[in-house]
């Protein structure tokens, strides 16, 4: 029997209650404690919902700060609340931060029947609400991104999308890897792609998407180098080489989140190989981690195998 759900809203997802804790709970520290350099933000811009350090690849000996602000406005025309990444001196004076320039635009258009019609739909779309920074590379995701969809009768489909900058933020590259012609909540159309975000050792890209495939959840990986190359604004449906993705599993596994956060290191006690792989975490209370390995199946193909461990609860 076809299952039949209803379109939940996808920012429901944003609800904080939902946690993934480690077995041997959760180790904190603070930087200067007693003389704190201390950044400030927009108003309601949810200034210091991410952040990150980070360290520009031609000076080694200067630290910053990136801080997402996921409903600050920026300059785009015609965009309300797109979400901002600051780049912020550390240490710092308090207003001493600078929105990154990572997107200009306006919404792309389509033409309709001989009407010019919004391709993608950017206000709101939470840009900043994930930032990562790894060797001078950085990358910021916008998981409420909406786009129309290939259908005749354009929709929103919360697919998310994600831009990184190299070079010390002198090129930039969009990244969406669910915005394909899967559309709806049975496809990618509900992904959030970005709503987390990681770096591989070698710098590889991992994001999650915990809204695809009635809200399953999905893990896509792809190399910084490939998501640039050959990257242009007119290319809206882009498959990047080398990208891998997980795939949809059987019905069971509805409402897990795959992808809801994810985290790189190395978890198998065999770091003399020098191995890494990603860790996700599901926010269904059936489960408590999920190990993708970044491993193709067997033969030709570019998806993820999916290795799981479930823990459930005592009353579950």
């Amino acid at each position: 029997m076809e299952r039949v759900r209803d379109r939940a809203s996808s920012a429901g997802m944003f609800v904080l209650a939902a946690l993934c804790l480690a077995p041997n709970g959760v180790w904190s520290f603070n930087l200067y404690a007693e003389h704190p350099t201390v950044y400030r933000g927009p108003d309601g811009s949810y200034f210091g919902y991410s952040v990150d350090f980070y360290q520009a690849s031609t000076d080694r000996n200067t630290v910053s700060v990136l801080v997402g602000a996921p409903r600050a406005n920026t300059s785009q025309p015609g965009i309300v609340e797109a979400g901002a990444v600051y780049y912020c001196p550390w240490p710092g004076l308090p207003e001493s931060c600078r929105q990154i320039p990572f997107d200009n635009s306006n919404n792309r258009m389509i033409k309709v029947n001989g009407t010019r019609e919004p391709l993608e739909f950017k206000s709101h779309q939470w840009f900043g609400a994930s930032v990562r920074t790894h060797k001078g590379n950085v990358v910021a995701c916008a998981p409420l991104y909406r786009w129309r969809t290939v259908k005749r009768d354009g929709e929103k489909d919360p697919v998310g999308t994600c831009y990184v900058a190299v070079q010390n933020f002198s090129a930039y590259a969009e990244y969406s890897p669910c915005r394909t012609s899967d559309p709806d909540p049975e496809g990618q159309g509900f992904c959030q792609a970005g709503f987390s975000v990681d770096f591989t050792k070698d710098g590889r890209l991992v994001v999650g998407g915990p809204g695809s495939f009635y809200w399953q959840g999905q893990v896509m990986t792809a190399g910084v180098a490939e998501i640039l190359n050959g990257y242009s604004l007119k290319a809206v449906l882009r498959r990047v080489a080398g990208e891998k993705q997980t795939v949809m599993a059987e019905d069971t596994n509805d409402d897990s989140y795959l992808g809801y956060s994810v985290a790189v290191g190395e978890f198998t006690g065999d770091s003399a190989q020098g191995e890494q792989r990603p860790c996700v975490c599901l926010t269904r209370a059936a489960a408590a981690w999920w190990e993708v390995s970044a491993r193709s199946r067997a033969g030709p193909g570019s998806h993820l195998d999916v290795k799981y461990g479930v823990q459930r609860d005592s009353d579950s």
